[in-house]
């Protein structure tokens, strides 16, 4: 009976990495301006990474907090830029295989 459940423990472990989001092209043209973070996520999953900046306005001497997430896929990143919670940036296309 141990056996089963080891076999079990090993078979969960090697298919947890292999449920990772697959992105592609028609899951980026999904993605609109003013999209939330979670909306966004809900289609791309769990950024790889994410990035916080402080961006300077060029016509005003104020700055903006911008969030940056990265999706890593087959050498290609995906980077989606918000404001406040909202897509600010339509993410470039991935190469077609």
């Amino acid at each position: 009976m141990q056996w089963r459940a080891l076999v079990l423990v090993a078979v969960a472990i090697f298919t947890i990495p292999a449920c990772r989001k697959e992105i592609r092209n028609r899951n980026l043209a999904q993605l609109k301006i003013n999209m939330t973070q979670k909306e966004v996520e809900s289609i791309l999953g769990s950024p790889d990474r994410t990035e916080k900046a402080d961006v300077e306005l060029e016509t005003q001497k104020k700055t903006l907090t911008i969030t940056k997430y990265y999706y890593d896929q087959s050498g290609e990143t995906v980077v989606v830029q918000f404001q406040n919670g909202r897509v600010v940036n339509e993410p470039a296309k991935l190469k077609e295989q």
